[in-house]
C-alpha cells in the first residue's frame, strides 16, 4: 500500500457553500473524505503535525449550521462584518469565514486545531491530509476575495496558540464566530477560555449550533460578552 501527499484540490470537486454579492464562496467539496478515512492506531504521532490528535477528519465537511451562520453574518453584514476583524474558531472548512472576507471584513483569520488525517486516495492508496493545509487550499480558491484572510492554528486553551494569535490581534477581534463546535461539554472550558482571550473589548461573538444534549444554553451564560445565538 502506497502513501502519499497530494493536493486534494487536484481531484477534488469545487463546492458553493454560499452566494455573496452573485458571486459563489467556493471550497473543495472533500466531504467524502469524513465517511471514507482511515483512522490510525490510537497514541500513533506525524513528524511535523505538533499536535498529538490524529485521524480526525471532522473538519473535511460542512456541518449543519454553517449556513444559518453565513446567513446571520450577511443579514448583519453593515454591523458586525463590514471592515471588521474577524475570527473563526473550529473552522473546519472555513466556510463561514470565507464568506465573511466575501461580506467585507477587514481580515478573517481562520483557526483550527491541526492534525494529519490518512485518507483513501485511491485502490491500495492512502493520503495524507492537514487541516490547515485544506484551509489555506480553500482560502487560495476564492482569489481576491479571500486576500485578507489568513489561516492560524489554535488548539482552544492553548496557550501557546492564544499567545500568538494575541500578539499579532493585541486588540482582540471585532467578531468571533464558531460553528457547530458545542458538541462536547468536555471543550466547553477551553472554547470559552479562548473566547475570551481573543475578544476584542466590543466584540460580537456568534455561535451557530443545534441543541444536542442541553449543556450549550449553561455554555452561553457564562460567555462575556452574551454572544448571538443562530
Amino acid at each position: 500500500m502506497r502513501i502519499a501527499r497530494r493536493r486534494i484540490a487536484a481531484r477534488a470537486a469545487q463546492r458553493a457553500v454560499a452566494q455573496i454579492d452573485g458571486q459563489p464562496v467556493l471550497i473543495h467539496n472533500t466531504a467524502r473524505h469524513y465517511y471514507d478515512s482511515i483512522e490510525l492506531a490510537a497514541g500513533a504521532t506525524r513528524s511535523g503535525s505538533g499536535i498529538g490528535e490524529v485521524g480526525d477528519v471532522t473538519g473535511f465537511r460542512v456541518w449543519e449550521s454553517a449556513p444559518l451562520a453565513i446567513a446571520h453574518l450577511e443579514r448583519r453584514r453593515a454591523s458586525i462584518v463590514c471592515g471588521r476583524s474577524v475570527i473563526e474558531l473550529g473552522a473546519g472548512t472555513g466556510a463561514v469565514g470565507l464568506s465573511a472576507a466575501a461580506l467585507g471584513a477587514k481580515h478573517v483569520v481562520l483557526s483550527d486545531a491541526d492534525s494529519v488525517v490518512t485518507l483513501a486516495a485511491g485502490p491500495g492508496e492512502r493520503e495524507e491530509r492537514s487541516r490547515l493545509e485544506s484551509l489555506a487550499e480553500n482560502a487560495r480558491l476564492n482569489g481576491e476575495r479571500a486576500a485578507a484572510v489568513s489561516v492560524a492554528p489554535c488548539r482552544w486553551g492553548d496557550a501557546a496558540h492564544l499567545a500568538d494569535l494575541a500578539g499579532r490581534w493585541p486588540e482582540g477581534f471585532d467578531t468571533v464566530v464558531a460553528s457547530d463546535v458545542l458538541y462536547s461539554p468536555r471543550s466547553y472550558a477551553a472554547l470559552g477560555a479562548t473566547i475570551r482571550a481573543l475578544a476584542g473589548a466590543d466584540a460580537t461573538v456568534v455561535l451557530a449550533f443545534p441543541e444536542r444534549h442541553g449543556g450549550e444554553a449553561r455554555f452561553v451564560e457564562g460567555l462575556p460578552p452574551p454572544p448571538s445565538l443562530v
